[in-house]
């Protein structure tokens, strides 16, 4: 499980250093990451191997390939993927098209969640403020 907020920058070329706690976090797992853009907020998600494995087939489950639709949400959600590795300093390289992406310029904000890293364009990352967290957490845990 990743968890934490940690602030980075891009250098000229794009790479980034994975913040040494998420490498912790990751274990051995460094060479077989998948990135991806997120559905629904402007920023990336790398994904460890497995996690990207199980993301995928529970995605298989819930489509049915035959379907155009489906079929075109599985081959988006695939498709807009790519298997990513850690140089031996600890950076991943973030395309131009990656970059374009996610509207990042220089500084970037690393978010884990749960199985997952999202890269944030650090002027772009979305929180609620303190008086609206607390109310959706009320509002989604409160009444249980």
């Amino acid at each position: 499980m990743f968890s934490g907020q940690f602030s980075a920058k891009t250098d000229a070329k794009g790479r980034v250093f994975l913040p040494s706690v998420l490498r912790k976090q990751l274990g051995e797992v460094v060479e077989s990451l998948v990135l991806r853009r997120d559905v629904h907020q402007p920023c990336l998600v790398l994904f460890p191997w497995q996690a990207w494995e199980q993301e995928v087939a529970l995605l298989r489950t819930r489509l049915n390939r035959w379907d155009e639709r489906d079929a075109m949400v599985f081959r988006c959600y695939v498709g807009e993927s790519e298997q990513i590795s850690l140089d031996t300093a600890g950076r991943l390289l973030l395309s131009k098209h990656w970059l374009q992406v996610a509207e990042i310029s220089k500084e970037v904000v690393f978010i884990g969640n749960d199985d997952r890293i999202e890269i944030w364009a650090s002027e772009k990352a979305k929180f609620f403020d303190d008086r609206n967290y607390s109310k959706q957490v009320q509002e989604i845990l409160g009444n249980q």
